[in-house]
């Protein structure tokens, strides 16, 4: 797979790639806009890894399901009876038609279009009615229990689904620990689902991870973070973060002693605001806006989770998966309603899904539009990072080469 990738890439952006971050180079412009590299990621990247594909509020009751298409894989996300989520292969065993087609609820078993064989929510066959003419189609010597819906591993992190295609990923306990002791005393199990929303951007999903950093916040952002931390950065040429890199993570933490970028929903914004994340006994409160490679953000502040499924569709085109989350009533009840919509604005706009950039999402995907445009030009091959600002975005390119050359 190596000769491959240097056929696309070339040699010298690789050697670049690997070199200090104080002297490397990044992804050249090819990686983002070329649709033999998005085949290439698709048949050698994202089955090595755990994709997340969803959020347990998308199917939330024993019998709901969807269809999910991961790279161009149809798959079934299914909640069972006992209220397990799994992953299935979308594929009739019969003679290979789509089974599920539009998100269902209430299910009791997944019957194909085509001939009406069906199967329970544990992927087991139940019925291929007048296969042998009869009925049932018992007469038949077909083995049953060889003609299950096929599945893919799974797993359910808190609030996320993640499926991981080829079988041999490290268990999730691995991929989402250093996550998970970032932010150990942390209840954001308690969180529930205030908002879901799916966007699609005009760009390479890797832009999301590219914009891990906050040296574009000052200017991109501008009237959504506080003044007093953009001009403390400037003064002082730190970022309000730390950046942290660890496997498949990589992290934002906001330095303690620095002023708070916002307090969205706090208690100076609002006559009620939003019930702060519970903390265990004795832990310290981390506010931290991470990536779990290769493709789901987690923001944890005080009062709310913010987090981004990116789902590539094409090499300039992409779906994100929005989902917001904050304690008990906070996400549902009318005394919270004016705080959730402050937070709500801050991360969507006000004007939400018009073409106005004021919100942190839509502004970010504006931009990353505008670098799609720009990685076309030979130009964009030659890049550089900050070591004060970038080293983020420097581990995900060698993140991602390992992964894809291994």
């Amino acid at each position: 797979m190596t000769n491959l990738v240097e056929q696309i890439l070339g040699k010298e952006a690789i050697a670049a790639i690997r070199r200090p971050v104080e002297t490397a180079g990044g992804l050249p412009g090819t990686a983002y806009t070329s649709a033999e590299f998005f085949e290439l990621e698709q048949k050698e990247f994202f089955p090595r890894t755990w994709m997340g594909v969803g959020f347990e509020c998308d199917i939330p009751n024993p019998g709901d399901a969807m269809p999910i298409m991961v790279g161009k894989l149809p798959i079934i996300l299914v909640r069972n009876a006992a209220g397990e989520i799994k992953a299935f292969h979308n594929v009739c065993r019969h003679r290979a038609s789509t089974v599920l087609t539009e998100p269902s609820k209430g299910l009791k078993t997944l019957t194909c279009p085509y001939h009406a064989w069906a199967w329970d929510l544990d992927g087991n066959l139940k019925a291929i009615p007048f296969f042998d003419g009869t009925k049932d189609g018992r007469k038949t010597d077909l083995d049953w229990c060889k003609f299950g819906l096929a599945p893919v591993r799974c797993a359910v992190w808190h609030h996320w689904i993640f499926v991981n295609l080829d079988g041999n990923a490290p268990p999730i306990e691995e991929h989402v620990k250093p996550l998970q002791n970032l932010i150990v005393g942390t209840e954001i199990g308690e969180t529930t689902v205030g908002r879901r929303e799916d966007w699609a951007f005009d760009a390479n999903w890797k832009l999301q991870n590219d914009n891990w950093e906050t040296y574009h916040h000052i200017w991109v952002h501008k009237g959504i973070f506080n003044k007093m931390s953009d001009d403390l950065e400037l003064k002082t040429g730190q970022p309000w973060t730390e950046t942290l890199q660890q496997d498949s993570f990589v992290t934002l933490k906001a330095r303690k002693g620095r002023p708070p970028r916002t307090n969205s929903g706090g208690k100076d914004d609002v006559a009620e605001p939003l019930p702060s994340i519970p903390l265990a006994p004795g832990a310290e409160r981390t506010i931290c806006t991470s990536i779990l490679f290769p493709n789901v953000t987690v923001t944890v502040t005080d009062n709310h989770l913010a987090s981004v499924i990116t789902d590539p569709i094409a090499p300039d085109r992409t779906v994100a998966k929005m989902g917001f989350f904050f304690v008990g009533e906070g996400g549902t009840a009318e005394k919270y309603a004016p705080a959730r919509e402050q937070v709500l604005d801050r991360w969507l706009g006000k004007s939400r899904l018009s073409t106005a950039r004021d919100g942190i999402r839509s502004q970010d995907f504006g931009i990353w539009e505008e670098q799609q445009i720009a990685r076309h030009s030979p130009v964009a091959d030659e890049v550089v990072f900050s070591p004060v600002w970038e080293r983020n975005i420097h581990h995900f390119h060698n993140q991602l080469l390992d992964t894809i050359q291994g």
